[in-house]
């Protein structure tokens, strides 16, 4: 990596992505006050693994990976279970068209529906799966690749494409309730 120390060399490659590793880590860890702990960690194991890295491949993707497998680790010790998602086993066909004219009408408005995001959204994200919620947050909100994301959890693709699939179909029915709850669309005519 050129002349300068491979500490100088780590931190000038960490610095440009330290607030995307904070961001994703806030919205991953279960327990906010445990936030600068995981990520100190992260940084600390990726600055003494850092001799592994290879010169000219991705360093974001594999400080992304550190910092997964340090917040899975955190969250387990924390005592809560990865969960899975039961999908109901028939879906009510008019709740169904109405959660999707709810939907049509946000697509119209979205601005309208932002200002009402901040904890709703937040608590919508927390009600997703452990697995659907971080192939979400890495995929949408981080700009990984499917395939970086399934390298990085170790996971075969089509199921992280499934996990991405389901949260957004999850957070698409929360958002258009939370928009006809407050009015911003009326709710399908009856």
């Amino acid at each position: 990596m050129g002349r300068k120390k491979p500490s100088r060399d780590f931190l000038d490659l960490l610095e440009p992505i330290r607030d995307s590793l904070y961001g994703y880590a806030h919205r991953a860890v279960w327990r906010e006050d445990q936030v600068p702990d995981v990520v100190q960690e992260a940084f600390m194991t990726g600055w003494r693994e850092f001799k592994r890295f290879e010169p000219g491949t991705n360093f974001r993707a594999w400080m992304f990976q550190i910092l997964v497998n340090t917040i899975f680790r955190l969250n387990k010790r924390t005592g809560r279970q990865r969960e899975v998602a039961m999908e109901e086993a028939h879906c009510d066909l008019y709740a169904a068209i109405e959660r999707e004219s709810a939907w049509t009408g946000l697509l119209e408005q979205p601005d309208m529906l932002m200002q009402l995001l901040d904890e709703r959204l937040v608590r919508s994200l927390e009600r997703l799966g452990p697995d659907e919620r971080q192939c979400f947050l890495l995929r949408l909100l981080e700009g990984f690749s499917y395939k970086e994301i399934a390298a990085m959890l170790s996971i075969p693709l089509g199921t992280v494409m499934s996990h991405v699939h389901r949260a957004r179909m999850k957070l698409r029915e929360e958002l258009a309730a939370l928009a006809v709850e407050h009015g911003l669309i009326k709710e399908a005519a009856q």
